[in-house]
């Protein structure tokens, strides 16, 4: 079974709600994962308010999990089903290796 990392980008509001979805699924809850507040920036960045637009960067959270690819993309099921339509970005990248020293 291959490893992944995956990592959400979710608007800041969320990060209460994504990390509980994402303790209340074992998996998830298991392997550990962090959480960061991150400065989205771009043409495309989707502002919230007309602060961030001033500012002229989004507020986020940024989550990094590794997981097995099938347990990680049950996670994404599961937060597809409680938080559709959020905003919520995801990216999945293959782990070739992985340790602790």
């Amino acid at each position: 079974m291959s490893a992944v990392v995956l990592t959400l980008i979710a608007p800041a509001v969320l990060k209460d709600e994504v990390v509980a979805a994402m303790l209340a699924h074992p998996p998830t809850a298991d392997a550990g994962f962090i959480a960061r507040e991150v400065e989205g920036y771009g043409h495309n960045a989707d502002f919230d308010s007309v602060v961030e637009q001033v500012r002229g960067h989004t507020l986020a959270v940024e989550i990094v999990v590794a997981l097995p690819e099938p347990e990680a993309r049950g996670l994404l099921g599961v937060l597809g089903e409680e938080l559709p339509g959020r905003g919520i970005v995801w990216r999945m990248i293959a782990v070739s290796a992985a340790g602790m020293v």
